[in-house]
């Protein structure tokens, strides 16, 4: 595998998932608030052992290349009364990316891509949300990646179970960000601008 693919598929990759979990979070929790009774802003944790942070990125000659991060922490403001109030940050450990073999993901931690050294977290916090249909909403926030900061948007599905007496919401995000716009340019256009990511989750409420 070319160090050229390596390096542009696992930055991106990160700093998309990091946005696509926290917005989904949010997402999760409006569409959730719509089968309860009002209540005060309440904080939601995420369920570790029922989340995955995806990526993928395709490049000219080669397969299409997936990874993942395993290190995560992330915060759930939602208020159900006033749903787009609700509030939603996450970080990401840039330095737990894993592409499935251990000399790539080292160059992918290299400063040619996520360069984990000057930069060890990648970073978002949402800023709006609008929802789209009872299952369906869309997540607008802040992500920050190599110590630049963009707007990103990701769609959200939500769905909820009635056997879990409005305490367990699952969720999926999709979403696209461009590298380049975070200065990521290494491999373009043999390695593709547009980075794809994908976020599976589910937010407990113990409360």
């Amino acid at each position: 595998m070319s160090a050229r693919r390596c390096l542009g598929l696992l930055p991106i990759r990160r700093e998309a998932a990091a946005i696509g979990f926290t917005a989904a979070l949010i997402l999760a929790l409006l569409f959730d608030a719509g089968t309860r009774a009002a209540t005060p802003a309440q904080t939601w944790r995420i369920d570790e052992a029922h989340t995955s942070i995806g990526f993928k990125i395709d490049a000219v000659g080669f397969p299409t290349t997936n990874g993942h991060f395993n290190r995560y922490n992330g915060r759930i403001l939602i208020d159900f009364e006033h749903p787009a109030t609700s509030f939603t940050s996450f970080t990401v450990e840039s330095g737990s990316v894993d592409v499935g073999s251990p000399a790539f993901n080292d160059f992918v931690k290299s400063a040619a891509l996520l360069n984990v050294e000057k930069f060890p977290t990648l970073s978002f916090a949402s800023t709006q949300v609008d929802k789209l249909d009872p299952r369906t909403a869309r997540v607008v926030g802040s992500l920050t990646m190599l110590g630049v900061s963009k707007p990103v948007a990701l769609t959200v599905a939500v769905e909820t179970d009635p056997s879990a007496k409005g305490r367990i919401v699952a969720f999926a995000a999709t979403g696209k960000i461009s590298r380049s716009e975070f200065g990521m340019i290494f491999g373009i256009p043999l390695i593709d601008d547009a980075l794809e990511i994908t976020v599976k989750t589910r937010a407990l409420n113990d409360g």
